[in-house]
């Protein structure tokens, strides 16, 4: 696949078009342009503290870019599609939006470790020692163990924070368990793409083990931005090199002839 052939824009979120709470410079000014010319722009992040509309409102309120749900995926999501049908009590170490992701998707939750036949982690920013305990205890009694994601950090304008996938490996840590993962670049996510990226894709992204393994795996274009989680293509393994390297998505339009 070459560039002049891309049709469908997929954008990471964290450190591609927001970092924390401010927006990445000129990052909205250049999805209205490729959205403009023509292009589907379409978003999908490992974040699963946020629902879709939490991500559709940030993407308004940081970056002055409005966009329908119907152009969001995110790895709670994912992860509601994959555990709804198969199991019926869930434990959920994670955000309230994590929660409402969940129970949008038809995940019955309990709030009770021993009643647990699952039990889905992601990033917590309230999480004490008891949750990880009663989380681990779970697993231990033989429920099933999911994560929403496996990203080992999250950007922000102060750094890099512990991700959920921190979070993850402490429980398997604890239990000798491993998760599966929903997230990208892995099949859960990737099966919710079909219907969401019809035609020729490049995937912009600032982490080499989700968001490049993802476009790479699917065959698309992939850009690394320098703007969030990575800052030199020299830390990206030879299996996911990207197509191009931009400083951040701002210099993306050119590159697509905008």
């Amino acid at each position: 696949m070459s560039i002049e052939s891309v049709d469908t824009v997929v954008c990471d979120v964290d450190g591609v078009i927001v970092l924390g709470t401010s927006p990445i410079p000129r990052a909205g000014e250049a999805l209205e342009a490729m959205r403009a010319a023509g292009l589907e722009v379409l978003f999908i992040t490992n974040n699963s503290t946020k629902t879709r509309q939490d991500v559709a409102d940030r993407l308004a309120e940081t970056a002055g870019y409005t966009t329908g749900l119907d152009t969001i995926i995110n790895s709670g999501w994912a992860t509601g599609n994959l555990i709804a049908e198969k199991h019926r009590a869930v434990y959920v170490l994670g955000s309230p939006g994590l929660r409402t992701t969940l129970k949008e998707t038809g995940v019955n939750q309990t709030e009770q470790w021993q009643e647990a036949d699952a039990v889905v982690v992601g990033l917590d920013f309230d999480v004490t020692y008891r949750k990880l305990a009663e989380t681990a205890l779970a697993v231990q009694n033989g429920a099933s163990l999911y994560a929403t994601n496996t990203d080992s950090s999250l950007p922000t304008p102060e750094g890099l924070y512990p991700g959920a996938g921190s979070l993850v490996a402490l429980i398997e840590t604890a239990t000798g368990v491993e998760a599966t993962p929903c997230g990208k670049p892995y099949e859960p996510m990737r099966r919710l793409l079909a219907d969401f990226v019809p035609g020729d894709a490049i995937m912009v992204g600032d982490r080499a083990d989700t968001d490049l393994a993802l476009g790479t795996a699917e065959g698309w274009v992939t850009a690394l931005v320098l703007s969030g989680v990575t800052k030199s293509v020299d830390d990206v393994p030879a299996e996911y090199r990207p197509d191009l390297v931009l400083a951040s998505i701002a210099e993306l339009p050119a590159h697509l002839g905008i």
